[in-house]
């Protein structure tokens, strides 16, 4: 009788030991598809694929000349015509400290491209050069009406009083900083991390944009340069249409342009130069990016946290980020509070990640990670998407390798000496 009393006492440990109440024994994700066998078209998309489109893209190509259109304001000054020698020739210093000083009349360039000027028809000086229009000016007076004889004798100045302007707003959704998180106290078991919301604003810009600076990387480096963390990777262009227009869904649609800043490798861009000029009255749109967050349970402590738009974030980098247990005996520093000083032999680090993802039609797959081969092998290291929970538990073996540890109590002291052989004592205090 006594023989089978003690295999039946340590059966009877045996069964005590797996009714502890570890949360690992009754984790109802264990259940997972390793991620190496998991579907390629459940792994998302890379984001560090894309790539930043080249910033010249963006803006106008430069012009060897001034090309003269609409809202031009010349300055012409034709002797006997507009001024005589007993009057001092006018001139101006212009606003902008890239243009000469501008001597003579002011001249507009009217609607249609054309300049009125005395006893001569409206002269066409659309898309001229100033020494191009200087030289029709002249013909005009010279050759076509002949009101001032021999040519050489008109003495003439054309040059640019006031280069045309467009005005553009810029209306900005990612002012500020919408991935801080916030919530309890570090270390706290229990704590819950959200997103800081409020954090977010936006900001509108009335832009005087001068021609050859009438571009979309003028427009977006004037207001705070390209969008950040909190805005789209994109620029919507809404064209200054007609109330009328906006009737039509299809002439509506054709006023709108999405230019994409970040593109893959090799992968045309499908916007033109004409695209990114700018006109009067065109709105320049940064939308806010859709909030993407990813949540975590379990050994890691519940949260929410934000994902990176432009970079991959994998289940290292996850539990990194949010400073769940990583090679340090199963401390989360989100999770459970304590010193950082373990008795005895200490404990296992976790080892076992979950990750639950969400599929189309209300679907879910359920993902198992190996932490331990995911830091030798990079093909575990499967890359969190938005509106994934990233659940944190010990295996079963490591479980119960804790339980044990923490039911006997091992103080072990050695004291080794410069010798052939070592002095030891060691204690082992079961449970009472």
């Amino acid at each position: 009788m006594n023989g089978m009393a003690r295999p039946l006492g340590w059966i009877a440990f045996a069964l005590t030991a797996t009714l502890t109440g570890c949360a690992q024994w009754t984790n109802p994700v264990i259940d997972g598809i390793p991620v190496r066998r998991v579907p390629e078209e459940y792994l998302g998309v890379s984001r560090d694929n894309y790539k930043p489109v080249p910033l010249d893209l963006l803006r106008q190509k430069p012009s060897d000349s001034y090309r003269l259109e609409q809202g031009d304001i010349l300055g012409v000054y034709i002797e006997q015509i507009l001024g005589d020698r007993a009057t001092p020739i006018p001139y101006r210093m212009p606003e902008q400290a890239n243009l000469p000083p501008a001597i003579g009349y002011p001249i507009p360039v009217q609607e249609g491209g054309v300049i009125l000027l005395p006893s001569v028809d409206p002269i066409d000086v659309r898309g001229k050069t100033l020494m191009e229009t200087q030289a029709l000016i002249r013909d005009a007076y010279t050759k076509t009406r002949q009101i001032i004889a021999p040519p050489d004798r008109l003495r003439m100045s054309v040059t640019l009083m006031q280069p045309r302007t467009y005005q553009v707003l810029v209306v900005r959704e990612d002012s500020g900083n919408p991935g801080a998180a916030v919530g309890g106290q570090s270390g706290s078991f229990g704590s819950v991390v959200i997103n800081n919301l409020g954090s977010r604003a936006s900001n509108g810009y009335s832009l005087t944009l001068s021609a050859y600076e009438n571009d979309v990387l003028n427009a977006l480096s004037r207001t705070g340069g390209l969008p950040g963390e909190g805005g789209k990777a994109e620029v919507v262009i809404q064209r200054n249409t007609r109330p009328t227009d906006l009737a039509s869904p299809a002439t509506a649609r054709s006023g709108f342009l999405r230019i994409p800043l970040r593109l893959r490798p090799g992968e045309p861009w499908n916007f033109s130069q004409d695209d990114i000029i700018l006109k009067n009255g065109d709105i320049v749109y940064v939308e806010a990016r859709d909030n993407e967050y990813f949540y975590t349970a379990g050994l890691i402590g519940v949260g929410q946290y934000p994902l990176p738009r432009d970079t991959d974030l994998d289940v290292i980098e996850a539990i990194s980020m949010v400073r769940g247990p990583l090679l340090n005996g199963g401390f989360s520093q989100t999770g459970f509070g304590g010193n950082f000083q373990q008795s005895g032999l200490g404990l296992t680090n976790p080892s076992f990640a979950t990750v639950l993802r969400k599929l189309p039609n209300d679907r879910q797959i359920n993902i198992r990670v190996d932490i331990n081969r995911a830091f030798r092998d990079p093909r575990e290291r499967i890359r969190m998407l938005p509106g994934d929970l990233l659940v944190m538990q010990q295996a079963p073996a490591d479980a119960f390798v804790n339980y044990f540890n923490g039911v006997f109590q091992y103080n072990i002291l050695s004291t080794f000496i410069r010798q052939a052989d070592a002095v030891g004592t060691a204690a082992i205090r079961g449970p009472q």
